[in-house]
């Protein structure tokens, strides 16, 4: 695995920006929603500011791939960073309650250059990786979010703790400038690997990709699964925080612990993943049901460090899922439709799952975070019973044939 990190020079840097840039972003998102629970001790606060953070995915993403193609990947998301770095000056601005809507705009759009930023760097990845190392460059994906949970959100916690929500805000900014300055040393067309990175297939084109999608039913599946599972994974964010700020009473350190250990859990979960040669599709399901299980225990415990481990097994069958459904998608959908296809999941899932925190937080209002917590564990059961019954007819193999026929 760390031999394919080697080999393939183009992804190790876009891998290394994405750890400098994430960590910065989980700086400033622990010290964000512990401030605005400390100031508002409003449940529904924190789940508008996670709402407005995903609200951009449905108006941005599905254009990432028509600014990638006349601007090329690298300007685009180097110019994304450098953005999103001066909108991040705001936070400093928040001192009290009356300064929600500094929280509010900046959150907006600072969510805005992550849905044009985030298909386009998902998109890049077949371009720079060669198809028989996509699996493992996908599980070092979330390799690359567990080490963005362990060391951004446990150490930004320390940070916010001791040293307040400014200096991490200031980190962030930081590390926005870093990445984009990574991702500027990218080669350009014509070097190394990488002759289509600049410029995707003009071919590309979403009156070919919607036709598609609506006559396939193995793509309406992914479809649906991209919809389905972020209304449940909105739930479990909005109630880390909760849990760790109200339920067991643990502050900025306990968020921070609660992020940090399901950081381990996708760290460790390639080990398992590399393990699973066939039936991709059944796994990804299977972890699903799994992962609801443990939702609904971790709804019951009693102790912050019961609860804590937990969320490490449940990041486990994330990791492992969101590895396989991935490469699922990179195998057998032609290439020249990743950049439509990741814009189009990127903008249903961040839709779906801002929808799910704004409800999640209003339910808080009414519900215990256990009672909330206890019915998602069981939405992810019965979601996952119901896609292993609809994929167990699909072969990978005949839906990749299928689909590259219809690209032809």
């Amino acid at each position: 695995m760390f031999n394919t990190l080697k080999t393939e020079k183009g992804y190790r840097k876009l891998f290394l920006a994405g750890v400098i840039n994430g960590i910065g972003d989980r700086f400033s998102q622990v010290a964000l929603l512990t401030l605005i629970l400390q100031m508002t001790g409003s449940g529904l606060a924190v789940g508008i500011t996670m709402a407005l953070r995903m609200i951009p995915f449905l108006l941005f993403s599905p254009i990432s791939s028509s600014l990638s193609r006349k601007m090329g990947r690298k300007s685009v998301m180097v110019i994304t960073d450098i953005a999103r770095a001066f909108i991040a000056l705001s936070f400093l601005a928040i001192n009290s309650a009356d300064d929600m809507w500094v929280v509010y705009t900046a959150s907006f759009f600072l969510a805005s250059g992550e849905a044009i930023y985030s298909p386009i760097r998902k998109s890049s990845i077949p371009v720079l990786v060669s198809a028989k190392n996509l699996k493992e460059v996908n599980a070092w994906e979330q390799v690359l979010i567990g080490l963005v949970l362990v060391i951004g959100a446990f150490s930004g916690g320390i940070v916010s703790y001791f040293l307040g929500a400014k200096a991490a805000f200031l980190i962030n900014i930081a590390s926005f400038l870093g990445a984009g300055w990574i991702i500027s040393t990218l080669p350009k067309t014509g070097q190394e690997t990488m002759p289509q990175f600049i410029k995707t297939e003009k071919r590309e084109s979403y009156l070919d990709l919607l036709p598609v999608i609506a006559t396939s039913s193995f793509l309406i599946m992914l479809m649906l699964f991209e919809m389905i599972i972020p209304l449940i994974n909105g739930i479990e964010n909005v109630l880390l925080s909760v849990y760790a700020v109200e339920t067991f009473g643990m502050q900025d350190l306990g968020v921070g612990i609660l992020y940090s250990i399901l950081g381990l859990g996708l760290i460790i979960s390639p080990m398992l993943t590399r393990l699973i040669k066939t039936r991709y599709l059944l796994f990804v399901f299977l972890c699903m049901i799994g992962e609801g299980f443990i939702l609904s225990a971790i709804s019951q415990s009693k102790f912050f460090w019961v609860a804590a481990l937990l969320f490490g097994i449940t990041a486990i069958f994330s990791g492992i899922g969101n590895t396989l459904v991935d490469t699922v998608a990179m195998e057998t959908i032609p290439s020249k439709w990743h950049g439509m296809y990741f814009g189009l999941t990127s903008m249903i899932s961040n839709t779906f799952i801002g929808i799910s925190m704004l409800l999640t937080g209003t339910a808080l209002e009414w519900y215990s975070p256990r009672l909330v917590g206890f019915f998602g564990g069981m939405l992810y059961i019965f979601a996952g019973i119901i896609f292993i019954l609809w994929a167990i007819k699909y072969s990978l193999q005949e839906e990749k044939a299928k689909l590259l026929q219809k690209a032809t």
